[in-house]
């Protein structure tokens, strides 16, 4: 096997960075070599926990460059939105989040509304060519609700908030209410964020618009198996089958219609877009690989289409190797190390 450690450099500590271990992986791939048998080797070595937190580290670097340009316009330009869309798992909520920790930092106060709580009650959503209910239109949201919403916000009215309740099928008002301060940005998030339909009465200058993504790090190309959607379609397996408790299969089956709705309603608008944001981390298979692993040997022989994927991803997710809970122990420090250096 390829001696990996001695085809890149290290860092001060001794250890592989990041970018070392990403530039290597892509000098050897080029030649032929098995990316996922050289990410193994790499694990098995030890060095888990530092790649793990440099990822992690350049990740925010990264979602630094966005917070920065977000904070010079708004004080400079006076930018009043953030609009923040992308596809299904995409890690659109998560990037908020990290987002608005950061802006804090800024002495920007954020106030992220999610476009799933406009959704249209299930009787008045539109229908798709087979009369049933499309859950992925962008007319399932109520955009004048919304609009009137966006627009008293903006004239610093206290509005009251609507909250969707999927078990019901409809929108709700539980007495949450928002005004936005003079330190306010608001954020809207969700799939449809960026038509330029959803709120077309704001001038574009008030807009930051912000398109994520979750593009598959290269050593899992095609040897591995990998399509296109598959990382975001195991994010989904895990997400569905802890918060909504679906199985497998259930996610397997509406992913077509996902697939379909992101096409037609959330791609054709991603060039609109002032700021990427590539999601996906470099161990998040390994991370969760046990449980999806486990789900989709669930998935039935009975229903062909589902099992033939199922299978696929399993065998993908076979060739990983997971990591253990003392990699993510061992994270704690290396972070430390990296905050401590940075700017230097």
């Amino acid at each position: 096997m390829t001696d990996i450690t001695a085809t890149a450099q290290h860092d001060n500590s001794g250890h592989m960075s990041l970018e070392e271990f990403c530039g290597t992986i892509r000098h050897l791939e080029a030649q032929g070599k098995d990316g996922i048998s050289l990410f193994n080797q790499v694990i098995s070595e030890g060095y888990a926990p530092d790649l793990i937190a440099e990822d992690e580290y350049q990740h925010s670097r990264r979602l630094e460059r966005i917070t920065t340009e977000i904070t010079r316009r708004f004080r400079q330009e006076g930018l009043r939105i953030v609009l923040v869309a992308g596809p299904s798992c995409s890690g659109k909520t998560t990037t908020s989040r990290f987002l608005n920790h950061m802006l804090r930092d800024n002495g920007i106060q954020p106030c992220v509304v999610s476009l799933d709580n406009y959704f249209l009650n299930l009787d008045q959503r539109p229908l798709d060519a087979h009369g049933n209910i499309d859950y992925e239109s962008f007319y399932g949201l109520d955009l004048k609700q919304l609009g009137r919403d966006v627009a008293s916000l903006l004239a610093g009215d206290q509005v009251s908030m609507p909250t969707y309740d999927y078990v019901k099928g409809e929108r709700t008002y539980r007495g949450n209410t928002l005004k936005l301060e003079s330190n306010s940005l608001l954020f809207l998030e969700g799939l449809h964020a960026l038509n330029p339909q959803l709120i077309p009465s704001i001038p574009d200058e008030l807009k930051f618009n912000l398109f994520i993504t979750a593009q598959a790090t290269i050593y899992y190309g095609e040897k591995a198996g990998l399509e296109e959607h598959d990382n975001r379609l195991l994010r989904r397996i895990y997400r569905d089958f802890n918060s909504r408790g679906a199985t497998a299969l259930q996610t397997l089956q509406w992913w077509p219609g996902v697939l379909r709705g992101e096409h037609l309603w959330i791609l054709p608008f991603a060039s609109h877009a002032d700021a990427w944001f590539n999601t996906s981390m470099v161990f998040e298979f390994s991370a969760i690989k046990s449980r999806v692993s486990q789900l989709l040997q669930e998935v039935p022989e009975t229903e062909p289409v589902e099992y033939k994927i199922a299978q696929r991803l399993h065998a993908m997710l076979a060739r990983i190797a997971p990591l253990t809970h003392e990699d993510f122990v061992a994270i704690a420090p290396k972070r430390r190390f990296l905050l401590s250096n940075e700017g230097k």
